[in-house]
């Protein structure tokens, strides 16, 4: 059997150009990272530029609930909670400000 696309499947321009970016799902607990894109439909990006998660802001990601439950974050001083399909498509890049001691 022969598939119509051999082809190797290409990444994002925006995957490939911010390769150390990972999920926010992949942020350990109390860490924060800097958004650098959200991947999704143009309704997904829209409502989550609309709770303040554009590329640039820091966020903290204060609780992950188990079982792939949603994730509380903050985000500009305000507390959100995103499911966990939603908070997979948003990459951050660890934050590289962190507390001594």
């Amino acid at each position: 059997m022969r598939f119509r696309h051999r082809r190797a499947i290409t990444e994002p321009q925006a995957v490939t150009a911010h390769k150390e970016a990972f999920s926010l799902t992949c942020l350990e607990e109390g860490k924060s990272g800097v958004i650098v894109y959200a991947h999704g439909g143009y309704g997904l990006v829209r409502r989550l530029a609309e709770m303040g998660l554009t590329p640039g802001v820091e966020v903290k990601l204060i609780r992950k609930c188990p079982f792939r439950g949603p994730l509380e974050i903050e985000v500009r001083g305000t507390a959100l909670a995103l499911g966990y399909g939603v908070a997979s498509k948003v990459f951050v890049k660890p934050s590289r400000t962190e507390a001594n001691g």
